[in-house]
C-alpha cells in the first residue's frame, strides 16, 4: 500500500472512529421510573445498570426468596410440617394466603411453592417457625445468611416482609441474595414453574388451591409478558410501594433485575413491569458493549460519591473517545508532514 494511501485511511478513521466508538459502546440507558433499580449478570454478578442501588427501602415480600433459600438448605422437601395457630392468625386481613388451614399438614415442598409463587404470608409463617421456632429467632437467622452472602445493608426482622420500619434492604443485596438462590437448584425449579396446586388435606379436601406466579412477565396471557423472563418475586406494601426482582434467560445471557419503591406511570402501567423489561432488554441487546467499561464483582464496595454511577461511566467513556480521536488525528496530521516534506524534497 502506497504512502498517500496509508495516510488517506488513518485520515478518514480520525473522523469516523469517534462517532463508531459513541454508537456501538455507549449505549442508551434506559428510562426507570422505580426509585431504585439494578441490572446484574447472574452468571459473573458484573453489574450493568444501577439507580440508587445501595439506597435502603423496603423490600415487601421480595423478602421470601431468603426465606426460601434457607428452608431449602435446612430441611428436607418431603418433611411434613403442622401449621400453628399463631401462623395462620397472625396475617391479617388483606394480605396474600394460601388458604393453609390451622392444625394443616403439608410438606415443605408445598409449602415452597406457596411462598414463592403465590407468595403466601402464612407460609412464610410456617417455615419460620419449624426451623426456629419464631419468626424472631428466625430473622436473626437471615440476616446472618444475608451477611454471609454479601450483602452490605440489609436488616430483616420477619421472614415474609410484612411492613416494619427496621425490615429494609437495598437492591444491590436483593441481586446478591438472588444470584445466590438461582444456583441452587431446588430453588430454581420452584421459582420458575408458573402454577402449582396444593394437594386436597382433611382441613382442607378441596383441590382447588392452584398457585399461579405472580411475576406477570412469565404469564403469556398478561400484557406485561416478556418471552425471556424466566422466574421472578413480586413485592408490594403501602410503604414498599411495588417491587419486583425478575431473571431472564436469551441464549447464554441470564440477568437479574431488581426494581424498588415502583408506583404507576402517568398513563396508568405499570412501573415495575415497564422497569424490568426496559432493564432486561438494555441488557439483553448491549451486553457485549456494556461489559467493556470496568466491571464490578459481587462483594465489592460500591463507594458513594457526589457522581452517580451511571455519569462516571459516561465521562470515562467520553475521555477515551476523545483521546483517541486526538491520537488518530496527530497520527494522521504526522503522516501528512512525512508526506509533504517527501513532496518538497522531490522537486
Amino acid at each position: 500500500m502506497s504512502f498517500e494511501k496509508k495516510f488517506f485511511i488513518l485520515f478518514i478513521l480520525s473522523f469516523f472512529m469517534p462517532f463508531f466508538i459513541s454508537h456501538f459502546v455507549f449505549a442508551e440507558e434506559p428510562t426507570i421510573y422505580s426509585e431504585a433499580a439494578i441490572l446484574m449478570d447472574s452468571k459473573t454478578g458484573n453489574i450493568l445498570y444501577e439507580k440508587n442501588a445501595n439506597q435502603q427501602m423496603y423490600p415487601a415480600s421480595t423478602t421470601k426468596i431468603l426465606t426460601a433459600i434457607i428452608a431449602i438448605e435446612t430441611c428436607q422437601l418431603d418433611e411434613k410440617i403442622t401449621a400453628s395457630e399463631p401462623a395462620i392468625t397472625s396475617i391479617k386481613s388483606g394480605y396474600t394466603n394460601a388458604k393453609i388451614q390451622v392444625g394443616e399438614t403439608l410438606s415443605m415442598k408445598d409449602l415452597l411453592y406457596a411462598l414463592l409463587l403465590k407468595s403466601a404470608n402464612e407460609a412464610a409463617n410456617v417455615i419460620a417457625e419449624k426451623i426456629d421456632g419464631s419468626n424472631e429467632k428466625f430473622a436473626i437467622r437471615m440476616n446472618e445468611k444475608a451477611q454471609q452472602i454479601g450483602c452490605k445493608n440489609t436488616h430483616f426482622v420477619n421472614s415474609n416482609g410484612i411492613h416494619d420500619d427496621n425490615h429494609y434492604t437495598t437492591a444491590y443485596d436483593l441481586a446478591v441474595i438472588s444470584r445466590y438462590c438461582m444456583q441452587n437448584d431446588t430453588f430454581r425449579n420452584i421459582i420458575c414453574t408458573k402454577e402449582y396446586t396444593l394437594p386436597a388435606t382433611e382441613q382442607y379436601p378441596s383441590p382447588d388451591r392452584i398457585l399461579t406466579n405472580t411475576n406477570g412477565l412469565m404469564l403469556a396471557d398478561n400484557p406485561y409478558y416478556y418471552p425471556y423472563a424466566i422466574a421472578g418475586k413480586t413485592g408490594f406494601t403501602t410503604q414498599a410501594k411495588n417491587c419486583l426482582i425478575c431473571m431472564s434467560q436469551k441464549e447464554d445471557i441470564e440477568l437479574i433485575s431488581v426494581v424498588l419503591h415502583a408506583e404507576s406511570t402517568e398513563d396508568g402501567r405499570s412501573a415495575r413491569y415497564l422497569d424490568t423489561i426496559n432493564l432486561l432488554e438494555y441488557g439483553n441487546n448491549n451486553y457485549d458493549f456494556l461489559t467493556m467499561p470496568k466491571e464490578k464483582q459481587i462483594g465489592e464496595t460500591i463507594a458513594s460519591t457526589s457522581v452517580s454511577e451511571s455519569e462516571t461511566k459516561k465521562q470515562t467513556g467520553i475521555n477515551f473517545k476523545y483521546f483517541l480521536s486526538i491520537l488518530l488525528i496527530l497520527i494522521a496530521i504526522r503522516f501528512f508532514l512525512l508526506w509533504l516534506r517527501k513532496k518538497l524534497k522531490n522537486r
